[in-house]
């Protein structure tokens, strides 16, 4: 994967697509402000970079996950499928199966047109573009969805299919950089096959996550409710934010909840299934390809699997707590054992003491829980894998997206931790809850003179790209 014949610009999670919901939100506006914000920023973006090379070398622009929103789409567009979408997708919007992504692929490309034909007068003119897999554009993992893209592409400017690159997992350059999503690091979102991601009990779609479920049931088809502030957010947070929503809204949700639950218990079955083995060695297969491919040893990409973290669907408790039925249960228990006591023990100077005793036990159970169970927000997480990441597969620069949140930070003494933020947010006209934050940060590394890569953090403005002050930056950076 290495050369130094180019320079790099690495943005992630621009999410195009993302405002295609209206088959959950038939109300929803036709074009969100902040997508159309996000487009006219891409373009000037793609347009900047093309007219201004460094050092003489073309771009290699790479995109780490999530450049599309496959699955944060919920479209059911009145075209003929030969995948025929089941009850789950008749209600929430087409699924991964491979007809279902081109279809929503179609819209996206005619959605955000000027925004691909900025990419691909970016590409006619000598630059290559690589795309990363992340857990919300899953979906690339069909290759007809590949091909599809660099067609529909292609009908705006001329370039050779070589200058687009899909990458599975991650983007490597041997001592200059490595670039992963980030997702699976994350319990919450991610395959426990990177490389063979599909569902173990119909492999002719893709594998879904907590978070995706989550998503597709709850979030998406839920107004005012986004995709940000759950780390943050308690069981008092979703039943104030239920009770703003009326009678209707309350026994809405909960039923969304329900199903929700229900969809997650089916994917923890799906783990301990007959067709869980085939996957598993699918992807055996495929990693040994990857090793052979890339002349990579196995070792080191089995010491990278270890890393990660295995999907929170494989365990049935930490389905329950992720969706907070853990502290429903510890509350109706309290109640209960408060009546109980109160019923059982005839003398009231007697219950109530007792009574209260069994309320702080039943609490501190609760506190000691709820630090057990796994932190939503995976800052930490990615940043700590980075560390190890970096002498598994010696870089400058080890880069994740994912979290949405930039920071540059020194990982090991050789190597620079670099978070690269997002390009969507929410649009929310509501003001219940927080948007996704919108940085506009990308790295733009260069090669120096002797080989030693030069690597910046940068927020795009009206202006063009300037400097993203963060802490910890590592002497290489900037």
């Amino acid at each position: 994967m290495a050369s130094s014949a180019h320079n790099l610009i690495v943005l992630s999670d621009v999410h195009l697509g993302s405002d295609l919901v209206h088959h959950a939100q038939p109300n929803a506006p036709r074009r969100a402000r902040a997508s159309e914000l996000r487009s006219r920023e891409l373009v000037a973006f793609f347009e900047h970079y093309r007219e201004h090379p460094l050092q003489g070398r073309p771009w290699k622009l790479v995109f780490a996950g999530d450049f599309m929103d496959f699955v944060g789409m919920s479209v059911l567009p009145d075209i003929q499928l030969d995948t025929a979408p089941n009850s789950e997708e008749l209600a929430h919007g087409l699924g991964g199966a491979p007809d279902h992504a081109l279809a929503k692929l179609d819209l996206v490309m005619s959605h955000d047109a000027p925004v691909m034909q900025a990419l691909a007068l970016f590409l006619a003119a000598g630059n290559s573009m690589v795309i990363v897999r992340g857990n919300h554009d899953v979906d690339w993992h069909w290759e007809a969805v590949q091909e599809r893209f660099c067609e529909r592409l292609a009908e705006h400017a001329t370039f050779r299919r070589d200058q687009l690159e899909f990458m599975p997992w991650f983007y490597y350059e041997e001592g200059v950089v490595f670039v992963e999503h980030g997702h699976q690091y994350d319990a919450y979102c991610s395959f426990e096959h990177v490389l063979h991601p599909v569902s173990p009990l119909d492999p002719r779609r893709t594998a879904r996550s907590l978070s995706d479920v989550l998503l597709r049931y709850v979030v998406r088809p839920t107004r005012g409710m986004t995709e940000a502030g759950h780390a943050a957010a308690s069981a008092l947070t979703y039943f104030r934010f239920a009770v703003g929503l009326g009678i209707n809204g309350m026994f809405t949700l909960a039923r969304r909840f329900i199903a929700a639950t229900r969809a997650l218990v089916d994917l923890w079955r799906e783990h301990v299934s007959e067709g869980a083995q085939r996957i598993r060695q699918e992807q055996e297969r495929r990693i040994l390809r990857l090793a052979e491919l890339h002349r990579i040893q196995i070792e080191r990409l089995r010491a990278l699997l270890h890393l990660q973290r295995p999907p929170i669907t494989k365990s049935l408790l930490a389905i329950f707590a992720s969706v907070m039925l853990d502290r429903i249960f510890l509350v109706l228990v309290g109640a209960l054992s408060v009546l109980a006591v109160l019923l059982a023990v005839p003398s009231p100077s007697l219950a109530w003491p007792v009574a209260l005793g069994v309320t702080l036990v039943l609490f501190a159970l609760g506190v000691a829980w709820r630090r057990l169970r796994e932190a939503l927000e995976p800052s930490a997480e990615l940043r700590e894998r980075s560390a190890v990441v970096a002498r598994l597969f010696p870089a400058a620069f080890i880069v994740m997206g994912h979290t949405h949140l930039p920071e540059t930070r020194a990982t090991t003494e050789h190597a620079t931790y670099v978070n690269l933020g997002a390009w969507a947010e929410d649009d929310v006209d509501d003001g219940r809850a927080p948007g996704l934050p919108a940085t506009r940060t990308h790295l733009v590394l260069v090669h120096g003179g002797e080989g030693e890569p030069r690597g910046e953090l940068l927020k795009w403005s009206a202006s063009g790209p300037e400097p993203y002050g963060s802490k910890g930056a590592n002497p290489k950076s900037g």
